[in-house]
């Protein structure tokens, strides 16, 4: 589906609920908040479904969206969900039922019955931002807000190389709007809790690294997130943090979830790796650079596997 035809397809239709996926960050929360609060702006009914797994401060920018118990949706819509397996516990019952995707993920699977993608912008705010221009609602503060958070969160606050020129034009649209900028970048980019020191200090102190130093891979034991009460802020983002090491081309976290020996995975790469295709073999998926999946089993021997997998692939870009 093209713009022009998703912004008709807004049009067309009523009653929206807005789907976000499992473990939500920036972009997937900042683009519900946009679209929601345009289609209203439209005279439209639409919600945020909602997910249990949201931290506090993105919590803050779903505020007054979420759907109400008993809402039925006539026009189901996901934003910056690749894939039907990322859906939260709340969103299992519409399986098989999304009208409209809006994504940015190259590895979306095309579960939705139209699907506008781009996997070339930065974030999947800048093509919700797109498709608000399109339905020709006017910015407005809350709106821009939620681009921006979008747009800043999934570029690492402009500092990731899938930052575009489209998307400082969009930010700086963000802050003439009357974006609050300074407070996003501080809460999410600046300010850290007790327990966050913590978590990035067990990072480094686990880290292991390849002999030849391209493969930084680093835990978290569930034992040890819930004897320091990490909270979903306290965790998110993590990743990214292997990349700081010079000589590293792929950084790897596992985390343990609750159902221990089970391993979330983040991984993030440099040019010479992509970080999608280390985790579509393992159940996961996401961008060149930045990427996501699950392993089962003994922490050792996950951490083998991992990096045989990530020496592969850089050794297939040689």
């Amino acid at each position: 589906m093209d713009l022009n035809s998703a912004a008709s397809f807004l049009k067309a239709h009523d009653n929206f609920i807005i789907l976000t996926h499992r473990r939500p960050d920036g972009d997937t929360v900042g683009s519900a908040a946009a679209l929601c609060r345009a289609l209203r702006k439209l005279g439209k009914t639409a919600f945020v479904l909602k997910n249990s797994g949201i931290s506090p401060k993105l919590e803050l920018f779903t505020e007054g969206l979420v759907a109400p118990e008993g809402f039925r949706a006539e026009t189901v819509v996901a934003v910056d969900i690749a894939d039907e397996k990322l859906f939260t516990l709340e969103a299992e019952s519409f399986f098989g039922m999304v009208d409209l995707c809006i994504d940015h993920h190259p590895s979306n699977s095309f579960y939705a019955k139209n699907t506008l993608l781009d996997s070339d912008a930065s974030a999947t705010g800048l093509v919700v931002y797109r498709v608000i221009k399109e339905l020709g609602v006017a910015f407005d503060t809350s709106i821009a807000e939620a681009i921006y958070l979008a747009a800043s969160t999934d570029t690492g606050c402009f500092k990731y190389s899938n930052t575009t020129p489209e998307c400082h034009r969009v930010a700086a649209e963000c802050m003439e709007a009357g974006a609050d900028f300074h407070y996003i970048n501080t809460q999410f980019f600046v300010v850290k809790t007790p327990a966050r020191l913590a978590v990035e200090s067990e990072i480094f102190a686990r880290l292991i690294m390849s002999d030849d130093g391209k493969i930084a891979i680093s835990y978290l034991t569930r034992e040890f997130v819930d004897r320091i009460q990490a909270t979903a802020d306290d965790m998110d983002n993590l990743s990214s943090l292997m990349m700081q090491v010079e000589t590293a081309v792929c950084g790897i976290l596992l985390t343990e979830n609750t159902n221990l020996g089970t391993y979330r995975l983040s991984v993030r790469t440099r040019e010479g790796a992509s970080a999608c295709d280390i985790c579509l073999k393992f159940d996961g998926g996401g961008h060149a650079r930045a990427a996501g999946g699950a392993i089962n089993g003994k922490l050792q021997d996950c951490i083998n596997r991992l990096m045989t997998a990530a020496r592969e692939e850089i050794e297939k870009n040689v």
